[in-house]
C-alpha cells in the first residue's frame, strides 16, 4: 500500500449510474453536447485570452494568458496531457471555472502540441522537464502575483509533479500543485493502452501520427513519412522514434526517464494532491502503491471518474473542476 498521506475526508464524488462506466465518462468527456457546453461556457474566457510566447533558453513554448482586469486570486497554471492542447476540453472547462472563481489562468502548450509546431525544430518527449519548469519560471518573471498553483492532466500531471519537486531549487514559487490523473509509470500507462480497449489504444495512435504529421510538414528534413504511414502500434512508434529523436537507445530507458513511483516524489517541499480514479483504464490504480511517503502528497482516490473526466451530473459539469478550486482556495 502506497506511504503517501491519504486525504482525509475528500468530498465523495459519485455520479448519477448512467455516468458510472469509465468508458461513458471518458467519451462523453469530450465530444458532443460536454465539449459544445464547455466552450460555450468559454465565452468570457476567450474574449480575456491573449497569445503568449516564452522563450526557454533556446525553445519557444506557447501558452494562452486570461487575466481580470484588476486584481486576481492568484495565477493558475494548467498543463494539458498528451497530444491535448491548451484548448482541450477538460482544459478549457478547468480554466473557466477557476477564471471565474477570480483566478488569472495560463495554459501552457508543450512542445509540438497546440499550434506550436513550427516554433521548434526538436520533436517532443515526456523528458523534455526542464525547458517545462524554465517556462514556468518565465511566466512568474513575465506576470507577477503574489501566489501561484499548479495542474496538470494525465500526462501533464506528471510534468506538474516534476515540476513541484524542482520548483524550490529554481525559486520557483507555487503554493498548491495538483495532478489530476497522472502517469506515474508510463510502462504501465503503455501496456494499459496497448492491452485495453482498442479504441483507446487507436486514439492515440491516430492523434500522435496526426501530431508528427504536422511536425513533418515543417520539418521535411526529418524524412519520417513513410515509417509513419507504415506503423500502427504505439509500440511500433515508440520502438522506431524513441532511439532516433530522444538520448535513450531503449524505450524501457526513456520511460524510466520520467517514472515517477518508488522514492521519486519522496523530497517534494510543496503541498502536492493527487487526484485520481479506481476505474481509470489508461492510468492503473495499482501504480499509486508504488508511491513513497512524503508529507507534502495526499492522494485523493474516488470510486468514479475514469480518465481525467469525473462528470458529475446531467448537465456534465466536472467535479475535478471544482475540487481545483476547492484545493486552491484552502
Amino acid at each position: 500500500m502506497s506511504d503517501a498521506i491519504p486525504e482525509p475526508s475528500p468530498p465523495a464524488f459519485v455520479p448519477p449510474r448512467w455516468l458510472r462506466s469509465p468508458h461513458v465518462q471518458n467519451i462523453t468527456s469530450s465530444v458532443g453536447l460536454r465539449k459544445w457546453l464547455v466552450h460555450h461556457q468559454a465565452r468570457t474566457l476567450r474574449q480575456k485570452t491573449e497569445d503568449c510566447i516564452l522563450t526557454c533558453d533556446d525553445v519557444r513554448l506557447h501558452g494562452e494568458l486570461s487575466r481580470h482586469p484588476d486584481a486576481a486570486a492568484g495565477m493558475v497554471l494548467l498543463f494539458h496531457g498528451w497530444e491535448g492542447s491548451s484548448r482541450s476540453t477538460y482544459v478549457v472547462s478547468a480554466a473557466t471555472h477557476l477564471f471565474k472563481l477570480g483566478y488569472n489562468v495560463f495554459r501552457l502548450n508543450f512542445r509540438d502540441h497546440g499550434d506550436s509546431h513550427r516554433l521548434n525544430r526538436g520533436l517532443f518527449n515526456s523528458t523534455l522537464i526542464e525547458e517545462v519548469v524554465t517556462a514556468v519560471g518565465a511566466v512568474q518573471q513575465q506576470f507577477p502575483h503574489p501566489r501561484y498553483y499548479l495542474a496538470g492532466f494525465s500526462l501533464g500531471g506528471n510534468f506538474a509533479l516534476r515540476t513541484a519537486l524542482r520548483a524550490p531549487e529554481r525559486g520557483i514559487q507555487l503554493d498548491r500543485v495538483v495532478a489530476v490523473c497522472p502517469v506515474i509509470d508510463p510502462a504501465s500507462a503503455m501496456a494499459a493502452l496497448e492491452n485495453g480497449r482498442f479504441f483507446y489504444h487507436q486514439y492515440f495512435v491516430s492523434k500522435w501520427k496526426q501530431s508528427l504529421g504536422r511536425k513533418l510538414r515543417h520539418f521535411p528534413e526529418y524524412n519520417y513519412g513513410e515509417a509513419l504511414r507504415r506503423i500502427k502500434t504505439l509500440r511500433g512508434m515508440n520502438n522506431h522514434f524513441i532511439p532516433k529523436y530522444t538520448q535513450y537507445q531503449k524505450v524501457e530507458d526513456y520511460f524510466d526517464a520520467y517514472t515517477l513511483t518508488g522514492d521519486r516524489l519522496a523530497s517534494l517541499q510543496v503541498d502536492t494532491t493527487i487526484i485520481h480514479s479506481r476505474d481509470d483504464p489508461i492510468i492503473l490504480h495499482d501504480d499509486f502503491a508504488k508511491l513513497a511517503a512524503s508529507r507534502h502528497l495526499r492522494v485523493e482516490t474516488t470510486p468514479y471518474g475514469a480518465h481525467c473526466a469525473f462528470l458529475e451530473n446531467s448537465r456534465l459539469g466536472s467535479w475535478a473542476d471544482r475540487r481545483l478550486g476547492e484545493i486552491f482556495s484552502a
